[in-house]
């Protein structure tokens, strides 16, 4: 049987490239960049590109006493190289991106503001909402708002400035109209979430 030596050009040299710029991206912006669906699409596809060339080798050499030859060792283990170091920069992307999520969900409440929810994919979506319930029945069980009270407070009641029309809102109280522009001295658990969407400012404590 003819000898097949597999040779590398300098064609070799972009592999992982795009999974590097991937990862880049996410160090732009303040919170996280739009979710690169052609990117990720690419990059997986060169993964089961390199997978291909890998099973291809092996089938053609799989009874050879070469197996060892360089010529045959080297493009596998680049190829199997290059595969998993793709592998790692999108799973890199998809946990950072995750966990952002996951702060944002502390930090701010169930609800995504429209300006970041743009910048979140279908699937990523989807993992909030699912986080969110699974926060909301723990709490529920164990019967604490974990979400409250997040920095140690100072006063149990602040004054609040109304930046944007919440309607009414159930407190402790009772309910409360938070219409725009208005004043208000209440306590912090019960409208810190507001504060942390920036639909409230604290004014003092």
């Amino acid at each position: 049987r003819k000898k097949v030596i597999h040779t590398m050009s300098s064609s070799v040299l972009p592999y992982c490239q795009r999974g590097r710029d991937l990862v880049q991206e996410l160090g732009r912006g303040d919170w996280i960049p739009m979710y690169n669906d052609e990117a990720v699409r690419q990059i997986t596809e060169e993964v089961n590109a390199l997978y291909k060339e890998i099973l291809d080798i092996s089938q053609e050499h799989k009874e050879d006493v070469e197996m060892d030859d360089p010529r045959v060792k080297c493009p596998l283990v680049l190829y199997h190289t290059s595969a998993c170091r793709n592998k790692r920069y999108l799973l890199a992307y998809l946990k950072f991106r995750m966990q952002r999520l996951i702060n944002l969900r502390w930090e701010i409440g169930s609800v995504i503001p429209t300006d970041m929810k743009r910048k979140v994919s279908a699937e990523e979506g989807r993992f909030f909402d699912s986080y969110d319930d699974i926060l909301q029945r723990y709490m529920r069980t164990v019967d604490v708002d974990l979400t409250s009270d997040m920095q140690p407070p100072k006063n149990l009641f602040i004054e609040v400035r109304v930046l944007e029309d919440c309607g009414e809102v159930l407190t402790d109280s009772g309910s409360i109209n938070l219409a725009k522009n208005t004043t208000h001295y209440l306590r912090r658990s019960d409208v810190e979430h507001l504060i942390r969407q920036g639909m409230l400012k604290q004014i003092s404590c």
